[in-house]
């Protein structure tokens, strides 16, 4: 059998160290559309990959990693005066989200709230998005940065623009 020389097998090996690489590490890559709610009105709509959002929401997440996850996926949806931390509201995040919080729901003091606001986002319900945002930045202490009102779809949009990866 024939030994396969260095001049290939370094490149071949880099290339695959590369390439797995970018496909496990790229994780802020989302789509974006904008669809139309059962009333007309215009929704943004964002999906990512399910294995991605799977390997960054474990279910051993702290109480206060569920927290600053819902708070940082509100932000897409509030206008507030200061925003720290933004992560794409997915379907794909609501619902391991929503996993998280049963399996651990014993474990959690505030579970409750948790369940509430992901259940209503997995139906697509973001009426209360401000006060889901304000209940959680208050759970963390927050002084600064209260949510005032629910985005527009146009301010939505720019946000995920200015903040996501967004695929074209």
């Amino acid at each position: 059998m024939k030994k396969i020389p260095k001049k290939i097998w370094i490149p071949v090996v880099l290339a695959i160290v590369l390439i797995g690489g970018y496909l496990y590490f790229d994780k802020e890559n989302v789509s974006v559309s904008v669809g139309t709610a059962p009333k007309g009105e215009k929704v943004v709509q964002v999906h990512e990959q399910t294995k991605k959002v799977n390997r960054e929401f474990s279910f051993s997440m702290s109480e206060n990693d569920i927290q600053q996850a819902i708070h940082n996926m509100s932000h897409q949806k509030v206008l507030a005066d200061k925003k720290w931390g933004a992560l794409p509201l997915t379907p794909e995040r609501v619902k391991r989200l929503l996993q998280v919080v049963e399996t651990n729901k014993k474990e959690y003091e505030n579970a409750d709230i948790y369940l509430n606001i992901l259940k209503s986002w997995e139906k697509g319900d973001f009426n209360y998005v401000v006060m889901n945002h304000n209940a959680i930045w208050e759970l963390q202490g927050g002084t600064v940065g209260k949510a005032y009102s629910q985005a527009s779809p146009e301010e939505e949009m720019e946000f995920i623009q200015e903040n996501y990866d967004v695929k074209q």
